[in-house]
């Protein structure tokens, strides 16, 4: 078995926060721009997309914000990283919503402004990975290193 090197909790939260970053800008040029060839989010039939766009958006500067509170330790509590992996996991599956929804509304898939928002999704889900190592990972090696006291059978 090969013994890697540990990786710091801070780098990763860093990484985290910077994939976290690119998605939110990546969403947000995706809302603010109107797309090739006429097609763009707020040009559909109907505003379910454009809605599902600016929630996702909101709930991203929500993710780096918790991160960031995480990150320069300003609040700690013992709930605050499992809230804060299950925003990016809630903020994914509403991009997900959102392209999803832009792709029913048209037939055509050459469209930059889709492609921002899958882009976003992607860096949103691979932070969530990233985010769920640093939970259940890196966060451990504290309480590895304390033994637990041997149980005495009753």
């Amino acid at each position: 078995m090969v013994n890697l090197p540990a990786i710091n909790e801070r780098t990763i939260l860093t990484a985290i926060l910077g994939i976290l970053g690119v998605a939110t800008l990546f969403c947000l040029i995706g809302l603010a721009t109107s797309g090739w060839g006429g097609y763009g989010v707020f040009k559909l039939p109907h505003s379910s997309t454009g809605s599902l766009c600016i929630f996702s958006l909101i709930l991203l500067i929500a993710c780096v914000i918790v991160g960031a509170v995480i990150l320069l330790n300003l609040y700690q509590h013992e709930y605050l990283p499992l809230a804060f992996v299950s925003l990016m996991i809630i903020t994914s599956i509403f991009l997900l919503a959102s392209f999803s929804s832009f792709i029913s509304a048209i037939n055509i898939i050459s469209i930059y402004s889709y492609n921002l928002v899958v882009t976003a999704f992607a860096f949103t889900y691979l932070s969530s990975i990233l985010a769920t190592y640093w939970l259940f990972g890196a966060r451990q090696t504290t309480s590895a290193a304390t033994p637990e006291p041997a149980k005495q059978p009753i």
